[in-house]
């Protein structure tokens, strides 16, 4: 067996064609992707897949371990206690490769993931990545251009120079080298179509051929502050730069086939999240709701030999990726984990694998789906203080969160308040050594949240969520399994207390 897990980051599911939905108000053509409508043709296409523990490397350590993380910890490194996925495949004589463009894998605060594999390769350039040093004024634009990624832009200024291009190129080479292989795991952690939305210019005219603005590829996150134009273009730049991801990743399914490598390996496609592009008046990834343009996700898996065309209607989400690949070479987790594996819906064996599953951000909304419906559950009391920029709050009663951890470096949250004190003790239950907790200021963690209400979703009937129905009488069955499911994954007990359950 050869297993490929192909991620492609923020990739939303609502511009691909191949999930259908209404794409009118999108105000441009849904991307373009011959390659990845070919791939759904032979696939397994889940139809109600959820995202986890967000955003970008939280998603990865769920990948690598199987387990939630946002109700124990933010944003950071792999921990002491994990059984990370590419150290058990190389530990059953498998060889586990790393092929990437997301800087995030190996920076200050998040960079042991590329520790478990035999080799890796990075290509620089996205985003905030430190690289470029040659001084460039920035140019022109509209919303966000750091002058780190101007920087980088000067090494980019042919379509092949791209970091999406340059990743995906490597891999057709190391097929090409390792195709004899009798078995191997290949991580391609692509961060396109993350933003910065750099595109050529001719795949943007492709859905907005009449702008004539400044450059506008990276929004501001938080609430949309842009015109109707000015989204139309955001969302042009957007498609464009999936249909650039498309035309690699093209480029990869011809060299399998070139190959013949699809009778002997299984192609995982898959998202960490998607990405707000004016939806639900927001932009980027903000402290907001969890709708579902974020949380509801593509992920299509094509089995050797199997001719696909099949759609799955079980609730899924990522964190079943783990012990699906490991169920891929025959092996199991080596501890309890939250995921499943998910070939037995693939084959026919089961009709679901889970009945509901949690999504969200460290110290933000608490959510969870049974695919029917969605039920977001923000902090109540004094840890909603300061939630929507309102009041802010101090003293005891506002420390109602805990970091449980290890690594005490977060990249994504503020400095941890080491003043307050960590105790270590046996605090996780499936963890086989003492843990750290650090209290928070959950009040402190509500600051930036746009909004501090509860919301709740028939997706059935309300698609488009649009319609909150908390506080109604289908929201006391929510809080229940909400209650249950945390319960189930031995959540922290003060998670209850600051959710009001």
């Amino acid at each position: 067996m050869k297993v490929i897990c192909l991620l492609c980051d923020s990739l939303n599911r609502h511009f691909l064609s191949f999930y259908p939905h209404d794409h009118a108000d999108l105000g441009v053509n849904p991307a373009e992707t011959p390659h990845l409508d070919w791939f759904a043709e032979r696939s397994a296409v889940f139809e109600r897949h959820f995202s986890g523990s967000l955003p970008t490397m939280p998603t990865r350590r769920e990948i690598w371990t199987g387990n939630y993380e946002f109700l124990w910890r933010p944003w950071g490194a792999l921990e002491p206690w994990d059984r990370e996925l590419p150290r058990i495949i190389r530990r059953n004589e498998i060889l586990p490769m790393l092929i990437t463009d997301s800087y995030h894998l190996f920076e200050r605060g998040s960079g042991n993931y590329h520790c478990g594999f035999e080799g890796w390769e990075l290509f620089r350039g996205f985003e905030n990545d430190p690289w470029v040093t040659r001084p460039t004024e920035v140019p022109q634009h509209k919303g966000n251009l750091v002058p780190r990624y101007a920087r980088n832009m000067l090494r980019m200024q042919r379509e092949e120079d791209l970091p999406p291009a340059k990743t995906l190129r490597c891999v057709e080479r190391w097929l090409q080298e390792n195709r004899d292989r009798e078995d191997f795991f290949l991580m391609i952690d692509e961060f396109a179509p993350h933003e910065p939305f750099n595109t050529p210019d001719y795949l943007v005219r492709k859905y907005d051929p009449d702008y004539r603005g400044p450059l506008f590829f990276w929004p501001e996150y938080g609430r949309n502050l842009y015109s109707t134009e000015e989204l139309r273009h955001l969302r042009a730049t957007y498609a464009g730069h999936v249909t650039l991801v498309d035309k690699y990743i093209g480029r990869v399914f011809e060299t399998m086939t070139n190959l013949d490598m699809w009778g002997d390996t299984a192609v995982i496609l898959m998202t960490d999240h998607g990405h707000f592009l004016g939806e639900h008046g927001y932009t980027g990834k903000p402290n907001c709701p969890n709708y579902d343009t974020l949380a509801h996700i593509p992920l299509m898996i094509a089995l050797p030999g199997d001719k696909g065309g099949k759609r799955i209607e079980a609730l899924t989400a990522n964190i079943d990726i783990f012990a699906t690949i490991l169920d891929l070479f025959g092996l199991g987790p080596e501890a309890p984990v939250h995921g499943r594996s998910l070939l037995p819906l693939i084959r026919g064996e089961k009709k679901s694998v889970r009945d509901w599953t949690l999504y969200g951000y460290f110290g933000k909304f608490v959510n969870i789906t049974d695919g029917r419906r969605t039920y977001f559950r923000a902090p109540v009391g004094a840890a909603a203080a300061g939630a929507g920029g309102d009041t802010d709050s101090s003293g005891p009663d506002a420390a109602q969160l805990y970091v449980y951890s290890l690594c005490w470096e977060f990249g994504m949250t503020p400095k941890l308040p080491f003043a307050q004190g960590v105790a270590v003790d046996r605090f996780m239950r499936d963890v086989d050594m003492p843990v750290g907790r650090l209290p928070l200021s959950s009040a402190e963690m509500a600051q930036g949240l746009h909004e501090s209400e509860h919301h709740l979703y028939d997706l059935e009937k309300d698609p488009e969520q649009l319609e909150n129905l908390a506080g109604g009488a289908a929201e006391t069955d929510c809080e229940k399994m909400l209650r249950r499911a945390l319960e189930e994954v031995d959540c922290p007990k003060e998670q209850f207390g600051r959710l009001g359950l």
